[in-house]
Protein backbone atom coordinates (compact mmCIF):
# COMPACT_ATOMS: atom_id res chain seq x y z
CA UNK A 1 0.00 0.00 0.00
CA UNK A 2 1.26 3.32 -0.88
CA UNK A 3 2.37 5.71 1.87
CA UNK A 4 -0.42 8.61 2.34
CA UNK A 5 1.19 12.28 1.31
CA UNK A 6 -0.03 14.98 3.22
CA UNK A 7 0.53 18.90 2.57
CA UNK A 8 -1.23 21.98 3.57
CA UNK A 9 -1.91 25.09 1.66
CA UNK A 10 1.05 27.04 3.15
CA UNK A 11 3.61 24.35 2.56
CA UNK A 12 2.23 23.90 -1.11
CA UNK A 13 2.41 27.64 -1.67
CA UNK A 14 5.99 27.72 -0.38
CA UNK A 15 6.89 24.48 -2.32
CA UNK A 16 5.71 26.32 -5.38
CA UNK A 17 7.58 29.41 -4.78
CA UNK A 18 10.51 27.12 -4.73
CA UNK A 19 9.83 25.03 -8.24
CA UNK A 20 9.32 29.00 -9.86
CA UNK A 21 12.75 30.29 -8.41
CA UNK A 22 11.51 32.60 -6.24
CA UNK A 23 13.84 30.63 -3.17
CA UNK A 24 16.38 32.34 -4.61
CA UNK A 25 15.09 36.10 -3.79
CA UNK A 26 14.91 35.47 -0.52
CA UNK A 27 17.94 37.10 0.46
CA UNK A 28 19.60 36.66 3.40
CA UNK A 29 17.24 34.23 5.50
CA UNK A 30 13.57 33.75 4.76
CA UNK A 31 11.01 34.99 7.58
CA UNK A 32 10.35 32.91 10.04
CA UNK A 33 7.15 31.49 8.88
CA UNK A 34 8.95 30.93 5.49
CA UNK A 35 11.60 29.26 8.02
CA UNK A 36 9.19 27.26 9.75
CA UNK A 37 7.15 25.94 6.31
CA UNK A 38 10.67 24.99 5.07
CA UNK A 39 11.54 23.13 8.06
CA UNK A 40 8.57 21.28 7.84
CA UNK A 41 9.00 20.55 4.24
CA UNK A 42 12.69 19.16 5.00
CA UNK A 43 11.31 16.98 7.38
CA UNK A 44 8.81 15.13 4.81
CA UNK A 45 11.09 15.06 2.91
CA UNK A 46 10.18 17.62 -0.14
CA UNK A 47 12.99 20.00 0.03
CA UNK A 48 16.75 20.15 0.79
CA UNK A 49 18.95 22.67 0.92
CA UNK A 50 21.68 23.13 -2.08
CA UNK A 51 25.02 23.20 -2.32
CA UNK A 52 27.27 26.16 -1.18
CA UNK A 53 27.99 26.84 -4.97
CA UNK A 54 24.21 27.73 -5.61
CA UNK A 55 22.15 30.94 -5.82
CA UNK A 56 19.55 28.62 -4.60
CA UNK A 57 19.74 28.22 -1.06
CA UNK A 58 16.84 25.11 -1.38
CA UNK A 59 15.64 22.89 -4.00
CA UNK A 60 12.84 20.78 -4.32
CA UNK A 61 13.65 16.67 -4.03
CA UNK A 62 12.09 14.10 -6.38
CA UNK A 63 9.31 13.26 -4.16
CA UNK A 64 7.97 16.95 -4.26
CA UNK A 65 8.65 16.46 -7.96
CA UNK A 66 5.78 13.25 -7.83
CA UNK A 67 3.80 14.85 -5.78
CA UNK A 68 3.68 18.13 -7.39
CA UNK A 69 2.51 15.81 -10.76
CA UNK A 70 0.21 13.74 -8.58
CA UNK A 71 -1.12 16.76 -7.94
CA UNK A 72 -1.28 18.27 -11.80
CA UNK A 73 0.85 21.30 -10.31
CA UNK A 74 4.10 22.52 -12.45
CA UNK A 75 5.37 25.41 -14.61
CA UNK A 76 3.75 26.00 -17.54
CA UNK A 77 5.59 26.63 -20.55
CA UNK A 78 2.91 28.41 -22.73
Amino acid sequence: MAEAITINDQELAVLCDLMDGWAAKWVGNPDAVKREILDQLIAKGFVEPTDQQSIARYKHTRKASLLLAELCVGVSGG
